[in-house]
């Protein structure tokens, strides 16, 4: 009796562990570090990936479905009928590790890096700065006459100081911008890149090769896709500049536009229970020198209802 009792705790165990890798590593901010433990884990015991599989196949409850349904349409999870074990999790194994060597290949070549949640100001050569964005990596060119930057994960803020005879470049996945000496954004995501000026001009052009590019100006952004610029627009938020200076700030906001800045700073996801709350327009200041914080000082100050599941799982309503 004594044996099957541990036995028992050791698979709750599992099982809430397994729960928090399959959230986890469906969160925009997953580290390459987390990856790289999730695939140790899953290859420790036989019963770590039964138990990953099982959790995945509880997509077909209903309760929680009701609960992560608009978590699960934005990470394109869908539930699948069962199979055989070793195929199915071979596979899921066999997609990680690509994930993961993709990641570290992309990142090996970084020369700064900053961790979620941190902030990295990054003094340059030719006396420009940089300040990296929470979970954001760098290249750094400055040899043979060029200033260039790449960059290759997340976002970074550019003080650049003027050299009429060598352009400051920065290339990132959809784009390349070019400026003289001014003070901008960029912010890689995964579908398309987005350019904003504080002040000054820059030119924004679509890929690496450089064509037909799009003049910014004092505040002033532009969006890049896939084979597509967008139309320069002005800054209209103070929201997804504010971090600069420590905070993120949000005038006539929604709930879930500020959320989502303060997921970018911590580790896992936040669902809404009630999809009302996403429209709810609310204004606000929060430090960002405790980015753990940020959501329980959000629920005090707007008097929300904010459901802590685990260290990475939050449900709002």
């Amino acid at each position: 009796m004594k044996n099957n009792i541990l036995d028992s705790d050791l698979n709750d165990i599992i099982d809430e562990k397994a729960v928090e890798w399959f959230i986890r590593l469906r969160a925009d901010n997953v580290t390459l570090n987390e990856k790289i433990a999730f695939n140790h884990w899953l290859e420790e015991d036989v019963r770590h990936s039964n138990a990953f599989y099982d959790i995945c196949i509880i997509w077909e409850d209903e309760d929680l479905l009701r609960t992560l349904k608009k978590s699960a349409q934005k990470y394109n999870i869908a539930p699948k009928p069962r199979k055989k074990l070793f195929p199915l999790a071979l596979a899921a194994s066999v997609l990680l590790v690509v994930g993961v060597l993709w990641n570290t290949q992309r990142l090996l070549g970084a020369d700064q890096i900053s961790a979620v949640g941190e902030r990295k100001t990054i003094q340059l050569e030719d006396g420009s700065t940089a300040m990296l964005n929470t979970d954001s990596a760098v290249a750094i060119h400055m040899d043979k006459g060029q200033r260039l930057v790449e960059l290759l994960k997340g976002e970074a803020y550019f003080d650049v100081k003027p050299n009429l005879d060598r352009p400051f470049v920065v290339r990132s996945d959809h784009s390349t911008t070019r400026v003289l000496g001014t003070q901008f954004f960029v912010h890689r995501s995964s579908d398309s890149d987005n350019v904003s000026v504080v002040s000054g001009r820059v030119e924004v052009s679509e890929g690496l090769n450089w064509k037909k590019p799009v003049v910014l100006r004092d505040n002033e952004s532009v969006t890049v896709f896939d084979n597509q610029i967008g139309q320069p627009q002005k800054i209209a938020s103070t929201l997804a500049t504010s971090w600069i200076n420590g905070f993120l700030v949000y005038n006539n906001e929604t709930l879930e536009s500020v959320i989502n800045q303060i997921n970018r700073y911590r580790s896992g996801i936040i669902v809404f229970k009630d999809d009302s709350l996403r429209t709810l327009r609310i204004n606000g200041r929060l430090s960002l020198r405790e980015p753990h914080d940020m959501l329980r000082v959000l629920q005090k100050t707007m008097d929300l209802k904010m459901t802590f599941l685990t260290d990475w799982v939050v449900i709002v309503g």
